[in-house]
């Protein structure tokens, strides 16, 4: 039987991570000049989808050019996710869906999502078996090893994906008590890795070609990148042509990036209703990009604290320039004022 995420990651082993707050769908599409595997929505709530809610359907944006594309879901209910895929199927069609019992964020558990359900195997089963029951595209299942160290339950979440009917198994490989801190647990995966009859993907500081190999040497199946890609998008080519991503980009090449990734949030924000609200906030979104590209730059603490003082957008935009291609700082504040 034919199982898209062996066939995609045959083709390319990298996978861009679902993260909140990033992984937009002007992101993404921005992504695709490094990286033409698997990328996935910010996580998007199975009741907000259902009902089909206007701020839960924007993540489910697909840009022209942006595939393939997984739509990441969370939530406690077995019986939303059926309606929620029917709903988004009918919005945007992504290529698949991901199930969400991997994040550690207190809104989330509190809404019986991400780690919550690892402490209530019958409920992954339950919930595993709807999505199952509601679409013939491929889904994956996003897992930590455990709530903490002294109750693993990777090994009985797989065993529940392969008898339920999921795609691919993604190991976050810490536990909740973790959150993003710690060691890696790379004996997880290779476990995982050894007996499964699903692809496992591996996930978990994977920051430049060295941590790329860690994981992939435990003979996982895919290695899915996550906040190595908020600071160095590029990690993509970089990991595949065995480069570090730090300084592997002139400054004027990061300046051209960030007007390329600012000019598809303006696209994504043309005929949407409160475009205006939405424009200042892609302008708060892209200040971020714009200092974590500074990262190893000269005079990037100062940079740093220009960006967040430059309330316009025209100065803003002249403060990148200047620093990025002119090599110029800090601004001339009367010039600034033109």
């Amino acid at each position: 039987m034919r199982n898209f995420f062996r066939e995609r990651l045959a083709e390319n082993d990298l996978l861009a991570a679902p993260m909140a707050g990033v992984t937009s769908a002007p992101f993404r599409l921005f992504l695709r000049e490094f990286f033409s595997g698997i990328a996935y929505t910010e996580m998007v709530s199975v009741e907000g989808v259902r009902r089909s809610n206007p701020h839960s359907m924007e993540y489910l944006d697909i840009m022209n050019g942006d595939r393939p594309v997984i739509a990441q879901l969370f939530g406690g209910n077995p019986d939303s996710y059926p309606e929620a895929v029917a709903v988004a199927e009918s919005y945007s069609a992504p290529d698949g869906y991901d199930i969400n019992m991997g994040c550690p964020v207190k809104k989330v558990i509190k809404a019986g999502g991400g780690c919550a359900l690892l402490t209530d195997l019958p409920r992954i089963v339950k919930i595993i078996r709807a999505m199952r029951s509601g679409t013939e595209r491929p889904f994956s299942v996003k897992i930590r090893t455990g709530w903490d160290e002294s109750k693993p339950i990777f090994k009985e979440v797989l065993n529940i994906a392969e008898s339920e009917g999921a795609d691919a198994l993604i190991l976050h490989a810490r536990t909740r008590k973790q959150m993003f801190g710690g060691a890696i647990n790379y004996e997880a995966l290779a476990d995982l890795s050894s007996f499964a009859s699903i692809p496992i993907i591996g996930n978990g500081d994977v920051t430049d070609y060295e941590s790329y190999l860690r994981i992939k040497k435990t003979g996982v199946n895919g290695v899915m990148i996550g906040r190595g890609m908020m600071k160095t998008p590029w990690i993509f080519k970089a990991v595949k042509e065995g480069k570090e991503p730090q300084n592997y980009y002139t400054p004027t090449e990061l300046h051209l990036f960030l007007l390329k990734l600012y000019g598809n949030m303006l696209e994504h924000t043309i005929g949407r209703s409160a475009e205006q609200k939405k424009r200042e906030h892609y302008l708060n979104i892209i200040k971020k990009f714009a200092v974590w590209f500074s990262k190893g730059l000269e005079n990037a603490a100062q940079f740093r604290a220009e960006v967040f003082k430059s309330a316009r957008e025209d100065l803003f935009f002249k403060l990148l320039e200047r620093y990025f291609t002119q090599s110029v700082f800090p601004l001339d504040i009367d010039d600034s004022r033109d």
